[in-house]
C-alpha cells in the first residue's frame, strides 16, 4: 500500500479519535459548568458538531457536502428508500415508547448525533479517502472506521462488550450504505435526516427488531452500497466525481 494510503488511513483513524477526545472532554468540563442529567448528553454532542462544524470548514468541504442541497434527483431519493424502511421497521407495528425527557429533546440530542456523525464520517472522511482509494476501499473503510467508533461506548456506557462488538458490526454495514451514498451523489442532507431517525426509532421502539431482522437490514445496507457504486465500478462513472447534480451545494 501506498504511502498516500496508509496517510488517508491515518487521517481517518485520528480524525474519529478527535472525536472521541471532543466527547471525554465534554463530559469531563460540561458538569464544571453546572451542566448536568440530560442535559449533559446535549451538551457532549453539541460539542461534538462544533468540532465537525471546525472540521468541514478549515478543509473547505460545504460545497461537496451537499448539505445545503434541497434535491438531488429521482436516483438519489430512489436510494434513500431502503435507509427509510429501516427507520420504519422500529417503529411499526409497534410503535414508539416516550421515555424521559421526552419525544422533543430525544430528537433534538439525535438531531445533533446524526449531523456531526455524518458531517465527520460521510463528509470529512470520505472525502480524504476518495483522493487515495477507489470507490469501493473508499467506502468500505469509511464504513469500518465509522463501526470501528462505536468502540467509545465501552468508555461512555455500561453496555456489554458483546453488545458493543455487535453494535459495531452493524454500525460499519450501515456506515458503507451511507458511504456509498455520499461517495455517488455528495448529499448528505438526507443522510443526517434518516441517521437521526433511525437512531430515534432504534431507541424508543417499543418492541426491539429481533437479531434475525437486524441481520437482513445489514446485508440490505451493503447490498444497496454495491448497486450505488455499481456505475463507477463498470466505468460508466469517473471515480473520482459525483453523479451530476440538481439544486445547488
Amino acid at each position: 500500500m501506498t504511502v498516500d494510503r496508509w496517510r488517508a488511513l491515518g487521517f481517518g483513524a485520528a480524525v474519529h479519535v478527535l472525536r472521541f477526545g471532543a466527547i471525554m472532554g465534554a463530559f469531563a468540563f460540561a458538569p464544571l459548568l453546572g451542566i448536568s442529567g440530560w442535559h449533559l448528553g446535549l451538551a457532549v454532542n453539541f460539542a461534538c458538531v462544533l468540532l465537525a462544524v471546525v472540521l468541514v470548514t478549515v478543509r473547505g468541504q460545504w460545497r461537496a457536502s451537499g448539505l445545503f442541497s434541497l434535491w438531488r434527483g429521482r436516483a438519489a431519493a430512489l436510494f434513500l428508500v431502503p435507509f427509510v424502511v429501516e427507520v420504519l421497521l422500529w417503529a411499526v407495528p409497534s410503535g414508539l415508547v416516550e421515555r424521559p425527557p421526552g419525544f422533543g429533546l430525544w430528537a433534538l440530542t439525535l438531531l445533533l448525533v446524526g449531523l456531526n456523525e455524518e458531517l465527520i464520517s460521510r463528509v470529512v472522511v470520505l472525502e480524504r479517502m476518495r483522493r487515495s482509494f477507489g470507490p469501493a476501499g473508499a467506502v468500505a473503510l469509511t464504513g469500518a472506521l465509522f463501526g470501528l467508533q462505536h468502540l467509545s461506548a465501552l468508555a461512555t456506557t455500561a453496555r456489554t462488550a458483546d453488545d458493543v462488538l455487535l453494535n459495531v458490526l452493524v454500525s460499519a454495514c450501515y456506515g458503507i450504505g451511507l458511504a456509498a451514498f455520499q461517495y455517488r451523489f455528495r448529499w448528505v442532507l438526507p443522510l443526517v435526516l434518516v441517521h437521526a431517525a433511525a437512531d430515534f426509532t432504534t431507541i424508543l421502539s417499543v418492541n426491539p427488531l429481533p437479531d434475525a431482522v437486524v441481520a437482513i437490514t445489514c446485508v440490505a445496507f451493503l447490498a444497496t452500497a454495491a448497486v450505488i457504486l455499481r456505475p463507477f465500478l463498470t466505468g460508466r462513472l469517473p471515480s473520482a466525481a459525483a453523479e451530476p447534480q440538481a439544486g445547488t451545494s
